[in-house]
């Protein structure tokens, strides 16, 4: 029967076997050292420090400062229609035309009406000269004072009828719709044949010579903004044509979907390219304390406090920076302190960073 190790000879071979693991895992981390790893690519961005944008950046469009909406002053039946949407009109121009049959019969029956009356008057003053001859020889006073009267009421019919005359007239002219004012027309309201109202919007001219840049401005933005502020509006589709204006119109009630106020900047100097409904950004500069904008993904928490990665040009290594963060916004932050004009910041993969790494930085040579 075979006897049983004794403890002291179990101890001794547990110590044995520990000491043969912890050389194997010396030899281990000696060969991992021995392999050096290649540097981290990352890409940067090189900090810029400018005044603080206020408003941000917001997108807008430019739109006629003033648009006439032309109808007819009493209804009818459109005949013509001599303008479409994108036609250019001058003062004088003419529009729309309605149905003159019935205009044209009404003033053929005021003229009638004023020829009657001029009649009818022509008589009773020859009637009144005439009794005016014969006072007081062979007529009494009263009758003297009755042929005035009638020549009095006759005179004011002719008045009436020339009055009547006149409306016809003008309704008449009413019914051919001009410009009173040189623009594109921008909207048309009715038809040839089609039955308008007095008052339908039948041709919409917007007026070439004034424009807005028309924004929607969150309402923080409006309590703390001046309406002295000159703004730049830049098109989207070329950021080298611009225009620079003033705050012309705040709307006083927000819109009930977005909460947001209309904010109507009038442009000075307008280039050709901003045609309405371009759509622009518009910009306000004021100033204020200087502040550098960085991605959110360039952003490292450093316990409780802000940080982020910097690479040492001269080393190609990285370093933790504490930062002053002025505002987080949607995308992006704004650093105000611990940065310097040029810093390379790392803005992607920053969690997989630590002190003194070495890195390539994105787009250098190897």
């Amino acid at each position: 029967m075979a006897s049983r190790p004794s403890s002291t000879s179990r101890r001794l071979l547990g110590l044995a076997a520990v000491a043969t693991t912890s050389l194997l895992v010396a030899a281990c981390q000696r060969a991992e050292e021995a392999v050096e790893l290649p540097p981290r690519p990352v890409k940067t961005v090189a900090v810029s420090f400018s005044a603080e944008d206020t408003f941000g950046s917001l997108v807008g469009d430019v739109q006629p400062r003033t648009e006439t909406n032309f109808g007819f002053r009493q209804g009818g039946e459109i005949r013509e229609r001599d303008v479409d949407v994108g036609d250019r009109v001058e003062v004088g121009a003419v529009l729309a035309r309605l149905d003159t049959e019935d205009a044209q019969d009404a003033v053929r029956k005021a003229e009638a009406n004023l020829f009657a009356a001029q009649s009818n008057f022509d008589n009773a003053d020859q009637t009144r000269r005439r009794q005016e001859q014969l006072y007081p020889r062979t007529i009494s006073r009263a009758a003297l004072d009755a042929a005035t009267a009638q020549a009095n009421a006759a005179r004011a019919g002719v008045d009436a009828a020339q009055a009547a005359v006149r409306v016809a007239q003008n309704n008449l002219d009413n019914r051919v719709l001009k410009s009173n004012a040189a623009g594109v027309v921008t909207a048309v309201g009715g038809d040839v044949g089609q039955v308008v109202g007095g008052g339908q919007m039948i041709v919409r001219v917007a007026q070439l010579v004034d424009k807005d840049a028309v924004f929607q401005v969150p309402e923080a933005t409006i309590q703390s903004a001046s309406r002295d502020v000159r703004v730049e509006a830049r098109l989207l589709s070329n950021p080298n044509s611009k225009a620079i204006g003033a705050v012309r119109e705040i709307s006083p009630v927000a819109n009930p979907v977005t909460r947001n106020f209309t904010v109507r900047v009038g442009l000075e100097t307008v280039p050709d390219d901003f045609r309405f409904g371009s759509a622009v950004r518009g910009t306000v500069q004021v100033a204020g304390d200087p502040v550098a904008r960085l991605p959110m993904t360039a952003l490292f928490n450093q316990g409780s406090q802000p940080a982020v990665w910097v690479v040492d040009p001269k080393t190609n290594t990285t370093k933790l920076v504490s930062i002053e963060v002025h505002r987080f916004e949607t995308s992006d932050f704004l650093v105000a302190n611990g940065l310097q004009d040029g810093d390379n910041v790392v803005v992607a993969g920053v969690q997989q960073l630590r002190p003194d790494m070495s890195v390539r930085l994105l787009g250098a040579a190897k």
